[in-house]
């Protein structure tokens, strides 16, 4: 079943929704231990436990309000990448080798066979040298006029908001860095607002600030690659197209 482009987005928001929840629910203490009262009063008491290790909602928190924006725009990243993901799925975009399978045919039966080839294929190259061919006896220049003009819509369709995934994906660690400036300007406030700063009032905003950098460049690498995937699919589809149409011209002219 196609999904559509908000319902894309909610399922993300909410899958970063429930992200967030687990990771507080995470960070809640565990209840203290009730002591027995049939425990010997005279026992020493256990040293109590410490717990250092800081859940990722905790982390989160001290990266201050630069996370708010940076995690509004990895739910924009995910959404509008499962968005394109079901879009080239719907559009079957799958066209390996299929130039090969044109020539075999135009080896064999000539243009019948490309149309017999193409006639029960529901690929978006197979649509796309339809379209082409229906206007084969018109000539190869009508033909080549029609195939690059559909070619040009379906590559643009498949293209589209491509631009945008890449502009976040740009952003993302922008917004890291101006935390990072943010959280070192928390650290050399503390040289106005106390005579001799310790370490640990300094090491607030060191961590705000490796925080929100660390965070930025999580988001931006994944989408690069998410990014790049799309383009060496359109363009591997894109190369295939044209291999096939100059076939097909080629045995029409």
């Amino acid at each position: 079943m196609a999904l559509r482009r908000p319902a894309i987005y909610l399922i993300a928001l909410l899958t970063l929704l429930i992200a967030f929840y687990v990771a507080g629910a995470q960070s809640t203490p565990p209840p203290d231990a009730t002591p027995s009262p049939s425990a010997p009063l005279s026992a020493p008491a256990a040293a109590p436990e410490t717990h250092n290790e800081e859940t990722i909602w905790q982390v989160i928190v001290k990266g201050g309000w630069t996370m708010v924006p940076l995690a509004l725009i990895s739910t924009l990243i995910a959404g509008f990448s499962l968005e394109r993901y079901f879009f080239f799925r719907r559009r079957k975009l799958d066209a390996s080798f299929y130039h090969e399978k044109v020539q075999d045919a135009l080896r064999k039966d000539g243009i019948k066979g490309v149309e017999q080839l193409i006639a029960a294929d529901d690929r978006l190259i197979a649509r796309i040298l339809r379209s082409g061919l229906s206007y084969s006896e018109r000539g190869a220049a009508r033909m080549e006029r029609e195939l690059s003009g559909v070619a040009q819509v379906e590559i643009g369709n498949l293209e589209r908001g491509l631009n945008l995934l890449a502009n976040l994906g740009n952003l993302a660690p922008l917004l890291g860095f101006l935390g990072t400036v943010v959280g070192m300007r928390h650290s050399f406030l503390q040289f106005v607002l106390q005579a001799a700063p310790t370490a640990q009032d300094l090491a607030g905003g060191v961590e705000e600030a490796l925080i929100t950098t660390v965070a930025g460049l999580m988001i931006a690498i994944p989408t690069y690659l998410i990014y790049n995937l799309f383009i060496f699919k359109i363009d591997t589809f894109t190369n295939e197209v044209e291999r096939c149409s100059q076939l097909v011209l080629a045995r029409v002219e």
